[in-house]
């Protein structure tokens, strides 16, 4: 079923920003008894809106298929750049909003319940909320309070039943994008939410997609994507404000936004209204007009189709090709440009959880970074473009002979 209304103003006027083909949950690896059987398969489009700026998936999926009935892979701390963020992340974020020992933290989408854990270092009572029952018995390892669910009004009185006060903050990184009903999401934080609190999110910026020709943080598991002005739009209309932004490092460049009751009682951020500055950036970005996405998608396919042309000349003449990183944004390369088994060896990875599985629909087997030592000629796509500078020298010393491939390189632009 496709989306023909926004999902945060209900208004019909939506315009393609880039149709992706069929794609599988990204998200999802395939374990050695599941190979032969089919993936199931769904149109990857994004539409904005002209009314609010709303940027979101056209296909609607179910958040069973995508969270809970499939072995959900993606952990916070799965690497030294991440757990250096989050613990970066929760220094500065309490010290912004006030956090005191033994005020109540609820992080949504939760996770392994690293960045938890790290809250309840500097003395806060911290609750997590995970739709993945695999990430949830993670986090209750790590000794962080757990419940496994959807965030939403229903488990609103289960959450509330788990804390002594309301919340002096809610943190919600790289999950608010996976909503369903975005709304209804805001509308409950604001329910939750002590009235001096600060609701805390966190996501990929989608002006750093657009600006760098990115499309691979477009999969299923996400819903839609954030700009400024689509999170002005959705807090007011929930109740809330926003009172500051920040744009990090992270991701490739994220938004981290500041979001606190109206007519609440927190207390003002340094740099309160720095938000206002994003909105007009983004109206200068032309971040809203159907222009601008008729070029996006246009420089996209060419891009790809320059790649490809080199890519299959290389393999011509005899050399391998092998792709670093299996990551959800990795699955959206592949099936994008259809690169499958037969023109990649293999995907290498460092997490257990992945190796000794397969990519979605592509079936691409996922072997351990040292597999890459055996090569005489090989070239490596690094799908973790987030990590390559790390990667690369951690590769180069396993293989001094692999040769790096940048499908995201102006060298394949017109």
């Amino acid at each position: 079923m496709f989306r023909t209304q926004c999902l945060c103003c209900g208004s019909g006027k939506l315009h393609e920003v880039i149709n992706l083909g069929m794609h599988p949950m990204a998200d999802s690896f395939i374990p050695p008894e599941r190979l032969a059987e089919p993936d199931a398969v769904y149109a990857l489009a994004v539409d904005f809106c002209a009314e609010c700026g709303a940027i979101q998936n056209r296909t609607v999926t179910s958040p069973e298929e995508r969270y809970a009935d499939t072995e959900y892979s993606y952990t916070s701390s799965n690497s030294k750049t991440a757990r250096d963020h989050w613990q970066a992340y929760a220094k500065r974020v309490a010290v912004q909003v006030g956090l005191v020992a033994g005020d109540a933290v609820v992080e949504i989408g939760s996770n392994d319940g690293y960045l938890s854990a790290c809250f309840a270092e500097g003395g806060a009572t911290v609750l997590g909320v995970d739709a993945s029952p695999v990430m949830g018995k993670l986090a209750r390892e790590r000794g962080v309070n757990t419940i496994t669910g959807f965030f939403n009004e229903a488990t609103l009185p289960q959450i509330r039943a788990q804390l002594a006060k309301a919340p002096k903050l809610i943190v919600a990184n790289n999950v608010f994008n996976h909503a369903d009903e975005p709304l209804g999401f805001m509308k409950t934080i604001q329910a939750l939410l002590a009235p001096d609190g600060t609701f805390v999110f966190e996501l990929p910026y989608w002006a750093v997609s657009l600006r760098e020709l990115k499309f691979d943080m477009i999969y299923h598991e996400h819903v839609n994507w954030f700009t400024a002005t689509y999170a002005h739009h959705l807090a007011t209309r929930a109740g809330l404000k926003v009172v500051h932004i920040e744009e990090v490092d992270y991701h490739g460049g994220s938004l981290r936004v500041f979001v606190q009751q109206q007519g609440g009682t927190a207390t003002s951020l340094a740099g309160q209204d720095s938000w206002r500055a994003y909105l007009e950036q983004e109206q200068k970005l032309g971040l809203f007009l159907p222009a601008t996405y008729q070029d996006y998608a246009q420089r996209v396919r060419q891009r790809r189709d320059r790649f490809l042309a080199h890519l299959y000349q290389l393999r011509s003449q005899g050399a391998a090709i092998v792709c670093v990183g299996a990551a959800a944004k990795g699955n959206t390369f592949l099936n994008y440009y259809n690169l499958d088994a037969s023109v990649i060896d293999c995907v290498t990875d460092a997490s257990p959880a992945k190796i000794g599985k397969a990519t979605p629909r592509t079936r691409i087997p996922i072997v351990p970074d040292a597999a890459l030592a055996k090569y005489e000629q090989v070239y490596a796509i690094i799908t973790s473009w987030n990590l390559s500078g790390p990667l690369q020298a951690i590769l180069l010393k396993i293989n001094p002979r692999i040769q790096f491939l940048n499908p995201y390189s102006t060298d394949y632009d017109s």
